[in-house]
């Protein structure tokens, strides 16, 4: 792609500067080229891509970097994440160093530039102008520790490794909010008719919407239901490439949802019919549901109903809380979410607690109504009063 320059929806220019936007062995790279004349731009544009044809010096951030995304990151199931966290830290770091006056190199990253890494990037807003979460700057420091155990366990390169541990941030309770059965029904009357299966689906069988519908994993395809043995595979989150298989036995309830969908389209279970013609679509036709949309809805959906703060996510945790209120069992729960350790699904403990809860007070308040039914003891004075008669 050749140089270009941001436009807005009416189709004016939204800034001077030449823009640069290509891809080199599989990882993006994007960014200004802080020119206002296309020539300028292009040579700018020209200088990057030469340099990344040039031999690799691992020493070097950027080199590193690239060096680790062709081993390794591009392998991973989820390679567009990591290519934009390794953007973010290759331009914070760089930055950084540059501060301090430093050649851009992992030896010459300390423990000191990881805290100032992190009290930048609390500062930095995303496109939806949200600033990163705790979570999200961890996982950044973590893959930036990942990189660097590398250099040093696989390259052999001469480093001294920062204290990661202690710069990374707290990070809140993970929020588990259950879906009501009657939240259910209602978002139902404000989502279109074609999401509905695919909305009781993702509560009784509790899979990542990524899994599900097109994004960036494996979206779940007619060849991975089995309807002989009653069982469906998914390709959860994994370090291996494709996500790690799962197999997950088919209720009834959810039998009867994908026989209604199976077969109507080649690269997805669950599809909608378009209502347009818009992006060349054919009204009438099926076409696979994408997490954008079904999210787009839900959201929508869940404002009208009083509760704009449901996520998409919020379907898996249903899945999970309701398994674990009727089965009482985390393991069952951690199974159906495929969670590779039961401390990940501990998170929905609580419930068993806040259910026992309940059930005490209810038998409790029976103890103390049956306890005020006896007859109750005559007091002394009584018993005095009964012998002088």
């Amino acid at each position: 792609m050749s140089v270009f320059r941001f436009k807005d929806n009416k189709g004016n220019y939204k800034s001077k500067e030449f823009y640069y936007d290509f891809q080199w062995h599989g990882r993006r790279y994007y960014g200004s080229t802080g020119k206002t004349k296309k020539r300028e731009a292009e040579n700018v544009e020209k200088l990057v891509r030469d340099k990344l044809k040039t031999p690799v010096d691992i020493t070097r951030i950027d080199d590193a970097f690239d060096q680790f995304w062709e081993e390794k990151a591009k392998h991973q199931s989820d390679p567009s994440t990591l290519s934009w966290r390794m953007q973010l830290l290759q331009d914070n770091l760089i930055d950084i160093l540059d501060e301090d006056r430093l050649p851009f190199n992992l030896a010459e990253i300390r423990t000191k530039h990881l805290s100032k890494y992190v009290a930048k990037r609390r500062d930095q807003p995303n496109k939806r102008n949200r600033l990163p979460a705790p979570a999200t700057i961890n996982r950044e420091i973590q893959l930036l520790r990942t990189i660097m155990n590398y250099a040093y366990d696989i390259w052999e390169t001469d480093l001294k490794l920062p204290s990661f541990g202690k710069v990374l941030l707290s990070e809140p309770q993970a929020r588990v909010v259950e879906v009501t059965k009657d939240e259910q029904s209602r978002i139902k009357e404000h989502l279109r008719e074609d999401f509905h299966d695919l909305l009781d689906f993702l509560i009784y069988a509790g899979p990542r919407a990524s899994n599900v519908m097109v994004r960036s994993g494996v979206v779940l395809r007619d060849e991975h239901i089995d309807f002989v043995a009653m069982v469906m595979k998914f390709y959860v989150k994994s370090k291996l490439p494709g996500g790690r298989e799962i197999a997950i036995p088919i209720t009834s309830p959810m039998a009867a949802i994908l026989s209604n969908n199976i077969g109507n389209h080649p690269d997805a279970v669950f599809t909608y019919i378009a209502q347009s013609t818009r992006n060349g679509r054919e009204r009438g036709k099926r076409y696979p549901i994408t997490h954008g949309a079904f999210y787009s809805y839900f959201k929508a959906a869940a404002k009208k109903i009083g509760n704009p703060k449901l996520r998409v996510h919020d379907l898996r945790h249903t899945a999970a809380t309701r398994t674990l209120r009727a089965t009482r069992n985390l393991l069952v729960a951690r199974d159906l979410l495929g969670h590779t350790r039961s401390s990940t699904t501990e998170k929905y403990a609580h419930l068993m607690t806040d259910d026992l809860r309940v059930q005490l007070e209810q038998a409790h308040s029976e103890t103390d109504q049956a306890v005020e039914s006896l007859p109750k003891k005559p007091s002394k004075k009584t018993l005095k009063g009964k012998r002088r008669k």
